[in-house]
């Protein structure tokens, strides 16, 4: 039925009729990604739709980097387009013609290609929203198209995978993720009657953790498949402290050297994990919603991570998956949909995660929860 009714809105899309934009986005959501399809339905009106849509830019912009099918020139020029339909209005048209022409392989079947292709629905709605809204997904965008482009032109000079080091690992996870955690905090102070000032201040602490986390998490699932197919974003540095050529890491026989540099990456996404929990709840509890949104991929990427270091072979295996199984996913959504408010309750299910991490890893990694004094128990022991 969903598959059916998204055919007939691009189908008069592609005809140059008017759609109902509110619905193909909803749509096409779900489509180009299940996870925040799922976690999206926490949020209410009027927050829900304006973090809908900037996830669709940046799903578009991530599109154009990240295409096996676009050259270097190709996607700096996608990019510079996409930017410039945020600032020039009266030449919508001329960028979304020249953005059209240097995707003309794209296929219209795909939904990620297609909604790259014909982003209109995305800023029809964007019109829509607050002068302050708009301000924020501006400078998030731009700001993330100009760390992709940064990227695509860096790793082509290089003529090499992976990132050069662990700071420029961190760097390319601000771009693609960070930013959007400075987009989700400031439209947090903006609908939220219950964020002030101070309040506001406090979790930009910690909002940067909050994409870094969930980015990393989706480099160390999918690092050997990525990799099998000339993609990574794993520090070269790394693979040379450990005697490896970095596009050998995922044959078999540099098991070994492929746990040992997944495990620091696994350790770098658990911290940030931590203190992206710390910025969840620090949300006030009269915004459930909003805890929920948070929450929530943060359980399910503590989850992927133990499952990760606890099934090595899946990692590490190129044609391997690493994922929480369906009937997961269900119990994590009722359970944070009835504990969002309970910091200690979201506390002790994150810690029975993050306990299977340290075990399978023979390591305690500290965790910033002792600090927040607004917990009254806060770490569990055995």
């Amino acid at each position: 039925m969903i598959d059916e009714q998204l055919g007939k809105l691009k189908q008069s899309i592609l005809n140059g009729e008017k759609v109902n934009a509110k619905l193909f986005n909803r749509l096409v959501l779900g489509k180009v990604s299940r996870t925040f399809a799922l976690t999206i339905r926490a949020l209410g009106e009027p927050f829900r739709e304006p973090v809908l849509v900037g996830y669709l830019f940046c799903r578009i912009a991530d599109t154009y980097e990240d295409s096996e099918i676009l050259s270097v020139e190709q996607k700096t020029q996608a990019l510079d387009n996409f930017r410039k339909l945020f600032l020039s209005e009266g030449k919508k048209l001329k960028y979304l013609d020249k953005i059209r022409d240097v995707c003309s392989d794209f296929k219209i079947d795909d939904d990620e290609e297609f909604l790259s292709l014909y982003p209109e629905t995305a800023f029809e709605r964007y019109r829509t929203f607050p002068d302050g809204v708009k301000k924020s997904m501006i400078s998030t965008v731009c700001e993330m198209v100009d760390g992709m482009k940064k990227t695509v032109i860096r790793q082509n000079s290089q003529e090499k995978i992976g990132t050069k080091s662990l700071e420029e690992l961190e760097e390319y996870c601000y771009f693609v993720a960070g930013t959007v955690g400075n987009m989700l905090t400031d439209l947090f102070l903006y609908y939220s009657p219950w964020i002030n000032e101070k309040l506001y201040e406090q979790m930009c602490e910690h909002k940067l953790a909050f994409g870094e986390a969930l980015q990393l998490t989706n480099i160390i699932k999918d690092a050997m498949s990525d990799l099998k197919r000339g993609v990574s974003f794993i520090p070269r540095d790394l693979a040379l402290q450990h005697g490896v050529d970095l596009e050998k890491l995922y044959l078999s026989k540099n098991r070994e050297q492929a746990q040992k540099i997944m495990n620091i990456l696994i350790i770098k996404a658990v911290k940030s994990l931590n203190r992206a929990l710390l910025y969840s709840i620090l949300i006030p509890k009269q915004e459930p919603r909003m805890r929920i949104f948070c929450v929530m991929p943060i359980l399910f990427a503590i989850k992927t991570l133990a499952i990760a270091v606890e099934n090595s072979d899946e990692l590490l295996d190129s044609t391997g998956a690493v994922k929480v199984t369906r009937e997961e996913v269900k119990s994590t959504i009722n359970f944070v949909t009835m504990n969002c408010v309970w910091d200690y309750q979201l506390v002790v299910a994150y810690e029975k995660d993050l306990k299977r991490v340290e075990k399978a890893l023979g390591i305690q990694i500290e965790i910033p929860f002792k600090k927040a004094g607004f917990l009254p128990i806060v770490h569990l022991t055995e």
